[in-house]
């Protein structure tokens, strides 16, 4: 009998899940993306606010992409020539669509359709789905064996309690859900609040594009980048705002004038569409509350959520939970029970607290890739392990901050070199995708014409369920 699968996002997670159904027999599967276009995170838009996308422009990858890499679709297959480590927004969506078409999933997938509401009927073991069509306004309903949350977890700011006196501030104030150009920033002496991957990116963009000053603020600890003569510093957090002198006071008693605050203060994971008792509330972790194995829920094993953990791993996780998911709506995985998923869930959750004490980041990613595997061992799969590549990637980022994203990487794909593009990431203030891949394409011909490298030969198709 077939079921009916709904998937709910078409961004890297949701086109992951479509990816791996779209060839499972006795499987009917949609999905319906919000958005005009498919890509989620990963497409970028000047709307700001009540909006789903957090990118900004001139963004390029702050993680190598050979951790991004698909085992069965390399950046070589897909562009037909080399590119650099960190490449452009735009390239990595490139890839992302290139890779559903591939796979088929793109045929799934209905654009312009906002999920608003999913309620399951235990007696009738059955969802139903309450959509809204973006352009035409009209309102569908559907019903479903089978749902799965894709919808990501960066679009909802995850706002702190604001500083003391923040009200008294005249400047602007923005979350980084809602930054768009650096260019806008221009002059400008900015405060931001936090120092995780965000607020470190955002302030050297910033003052790349021209900014006067930004200041990195800090709860616990500097991260001890060396800025070097940029001007970028971190301190810990201000005590409150003094209206008097119109500076951000600290423990010190030393003041900080300022144009503009950004909070870079995480996202929250939200499900508005869903009904209560098949709501998932988590912080942001390596294992989530709730969900067994990281992806199902224990009070309806007919909803699945894929990336949702916080995340080391991206594409290559989102992939294997996906085919998990597979192996689960076609029966080949049993279920325990409902208290024997939350026991499992709690483990796993004292494990990520000892990972998380050590400080080593080795630890976390360590931690990612066994849970990850621990669920797609159910179904006879394997994420790869990217561990060395996510050490070369903190040590890069050690070693100089400002020249990391200039450095190589082998992909475990096909074990070709990335290349080093001729603009130094410091200076390279344009994210246009097609002077990028046509430089690209020309550097790797002049490399196989020289002799310096040789290209593999392109790979028999493989789909490993």
């Amino acid at each position: 009998m077939t079921k009916a699968v709904l998937v709910i996002g078409a961004g890297p997670s949701g086109m992951a899940q479509v990816n791996a159904l779209v060839g499972a027999a006795e499987l009917e599967v949609r999905c319906f993306e919000m958005n005009s276009e498919v890509g989620g995170l990963w497409t970028w838009t000047d709307d700001v606010g009540d909006c789903h996308g957090s990118m900004y422009r001139y963004h390029q990858t702050n993680g190598l992409n050979e951790f991004l890499e698909l085992e069965e679709y390399s950046f070589l297959e897909h562009f037909g020539h080399l590119i650099t480590s960190y490449p452009p927004q735009a390239v990595m969506l490139d890839y992302l669509r290139g890779w559903t078409k591939k796979m088929g999933g793109d045929k799934c997938i209905t654009l312009n359709r906002k999920v608003t509401s999913v309620r399951y009927d235990e007696g009738s073991k059955k969802f139903t789905v309450v959509s809204h069509d973006t352009t035409t306004d009209a309102r569908h309903i559907d019903y479903f064996d089978s749902v799965v949350c894709c919808n990501g977890h960066f679009s909802v700011p995850n706002w702190v309690p604001p500083l003391k006196g923040l009200a008294d501030f005249k400047g602007r104030v923005i979350h980084a859900h809602s930054f768009r150009d650096a260019q806008d920033f221009k002059g400008q002496r900015l405060l931001l609040i936090g120092n995780g991957y965000s607020g470190e990116d955002i302030a050297m963009q910033c003052v790349k594009f021209g900014a006067a000053r930004a200041t990195i603020g800090f709860r616990t600890a500097a991260a001890g980048h060396d800025f070097q003569d940029w001007p970028i510093v971190e301190r810990k957090l201000p005590t409150h705002y003094d209206r008097a002198s119109g500076e951000f006071k600290f423990e010190d008693g030393d003041g900080l004038a300022v144009d503009c605050v950004i909070y870079c203060t995480g996202y929250r994971h939200t499900f508005p569409f869903l009904d209560e008792p098949l709501q998932l509330r988590t912080a942001n972790r390596l294992a989530p509350d709730t969900l067994w194995k990281g992806i199902v829920h224990p009070d309806c094993t007919s909803l699945y959520f894929v990336g949702m953990p916080d995340q080391y791993y991206t594409f290559t996780m989102f992939d294997a939970q996906s085919r998990f998911v597979r192996g689960c709506l076609e029966g080949r995985v049993a279920f325990p029970t409902r208290e024997e998923m939350i026991a499992d869930t709690a483990e796993w959750q004292a494990r990520e607290d000892e990972a998380h004490a050590s400080g080593d980041h080795a630890k976390h990613h360590q931690f990612q890739l066994a849970h990850t595997n621990d669920a797609c061992a159910l179904v006879g799969f394997q994420m790869r392990d990217d561990g060395d590549l996510l050490i070369q990637w903190q040590d890069d980022r050690h070693r100089d901050i400002l020249k990391y994203r200039d450095c190589t990487a082998i992909s475990k794909v096909d074990g070709s070199r990335s290349l080093v593009y001729n603009v130094p990431w410091t200076m390279m203030f344009t994210d246009d995708k097609v002077s990028y891949l046509e430089w690209c394409k020309a550097k790797t011909l002049e490399l196989v014409k020289q002799g310096k490298i040789e290209l593999p030969p392109p790979r028999a198709p493989v789909r490993k369920n």
